[in-house]
């Protein structure tokens, strides 16, 4: 499956230059737009602010940034933390098959088995951190299905009314152009949670 190249800064200039753009997440939701910078200590840019509307403001890290020819893309929190964990348990997995071809190699193995130990610790470490990310998917899968189900039930609905043709098609029309980029977006993310629980299912 594809996967989301994530950096964890974006350019200065490339974010000024979206102020007041609006942004949207990896899926296609539009999430508002872009209405201010934050800054940590040393002056560089850590976060943005996305007015969502209703009087709502989202602060999104940097890490969760990208840029696409459309512009800054939002990348789900679930996402990066998921691609982190991957790399983790990947480093992991290398450092102790490494460790393991220097003791064959070795007449002295105390310390590689000290380092061993280690590094197997923190594998079992990150076991655990995976299981938790996979109930985070498998919680947001349970969502987007509700979401799924219930946009669709609306379109039903309305198909299985007892209107006029006229009033059928017209009401249809205008429900769609709402529901069915939704529905899309939805069955998107749902897909992808499902390629990401099966990559975190066969890490370890």
């Amino acid at each position: 499956m594809a996967k989301v190249e994530m950096s964890s800064s974006l350019p200065e200039y490339a974010l000024k230059t979206f102020l007041g753009k609006r942004v949207r997440d990896t899926y296609g939701r539009s999430l508002g737009a872009i209405i201010g910078l934050s800054l940590n200590d040393y002056g560089e840019i850590e976060a943005v602010n996305i007015d969502k509307g209703n009087n709502e403001i989202q602060r999104v890290p940097v890490e969760q940034l990208t840029l696409s020819n459309d512009g800054v893309v939002v990348i789900p929190k679930w996402k990066v933390e998921v691609e982190t964990i991957l790399k983790q348990i990947e480093s992991a997995r290398k450092r102790i098959g490494s460790l393991k071809l220097l003791m064959q190699r070795e007449t002295s193995k105390s310390l590689f088995d000290e380092l061993l130990v280690k590094q197997e610790r923190e594998l079992a470490d990150l076991r655990e951190k995976r299981n938790v990310v996979i109930s985070i998917l498998q919680a947001r899968c349970r969502e987007l299905d509700m979401q799924i189900d219930e946009l669709s039930k609306i379109l039903v609905e309305i198909k299985a009314g007892k209107w006029s043709k006229e009033f059928m098609n017209r009401a249809y029309e205008i429900t769609s152009k709402s529901i069915e980029p939704n529905l899309e977006f939805a069955s998107r993310e749902k897909r992808d949670l499902t390629g990401y629980l099966t990559d975190l299912a066969k890490a370890l």
